[in-house]
């Protein structure tokens, strides 16, 4: 796995992060937050679409597309960032989501690679330079879900160069999770490189899902943290949970692999 992105949504996160500089990371942004200005120490920036925040509350995104693409453009002009990816407009799988709003797993599929397919002439059409910037997403719940879609996709030439798998993270079995990764890395092509939002911590200690990744992300480092249990400032508890972090991503490595340490952080 090339490189792993913290999700930071909170004032009280970010300033954990900018604690830590000079050290840089790699850092995802929900679009669906109230607060998505990433710390400053950030390297690489992830743009989520907010999906599955945006539809637990409401059964549409509530903005148009190009509102979002104007969103990245800025995060890429600003020259802040050494590379700036976003994520398309997808419609998660989870059952409670689909049971919310009474659609089943193949229309959610259908509507995500009908947003990717709007975006991407909007992008050609009104913001050709954030045509590499753009990350497709595979959508499902049962492995055969994600293998139909992604067949699908083949198909139609909507495989971008990095690939998110999407509802991944609201599950309760890590060998699932693992089995799942390591199929959609064996059906996909290997000029098509994978990400996996939201993915477990404890799924990464397996060395072949690692190999299969090109990237992950997480925002479980967040969870749990509490000012009633502890009487230190949350963005300190938390600065303590990203150090930690960080020491147990770096023992995530293997012969073939460079230290995630160095890899997320410019030390």
């Amino acid at each position: 796995m090339f490189s792993f992105f913290f999700g930071v949504g909170d004032g009280s996160a970010k300033k954990a992060f900018e604690s830590l500089a000079p050290r840089k990371f790699n850092v995802m942004i929900n679009y669906a937050s109230r607060v998505r200005t990433p710390p400053r120490n950030t390297s690489w920036l992830f743009i989520d679409s907010g999906g599955f925040s945006f539809f637990y509350r409401m059964q549409e995104y509530p903005d148009p597309h190009e509102r979002y693409l104007e969103f990245v453009l800025r995060q890429l002009n600003s020259g802040r960032f050494e590379n700036v990816l976003f994520a398309n407009r997808d419609y998660p799988c989870e059952p409670e989501v689909r049971k919310k709003w009474g659609r089943t797993v193949r229309e959610n599929q259908m509507k995500t690679i009908e947003n990717q397919i709007v975006i991407q002439n909007l992008i050609d059409d009104q913001y050709p330079e954030l045509k590499k910037h753009f990350v497709a997403v595979l959508q499902g719940w049962a492995l055969d879900d994600y293998l139909w879609m992604l067949d699908y996709m083949k198909e139609h030439g909507l495989l971008t160069e990095l690939l998110g798998l999407g509802t991944m993270c609201r599950r309760g079995q890590e060998p699932q999770i693992r089995r799942y990764i390591l199929a959609i890395r064996e059906a996909t092509p290997r000029r098509v490189k994978l990400h996996a939002f939201g993915v477990k911590f404890g799924v990464l200690r397996y060395p072949d899902v690692r190999e299969a990744l090109y990237s992950a992300d997480s925002l479980a480092y967040r969870y749990g943290i509490d000012r009633v249990k502890n009487s230190k400032p949350i963005w300190m508890q938390i600065r303590q949970r990203v150090l930690h972090w960080v020491r147990l991503l770096d023992g995530f490595q293997n012969s073939r692999q460079k230290s995630l340490t160095e890899v997320i952080s410019n030390v």
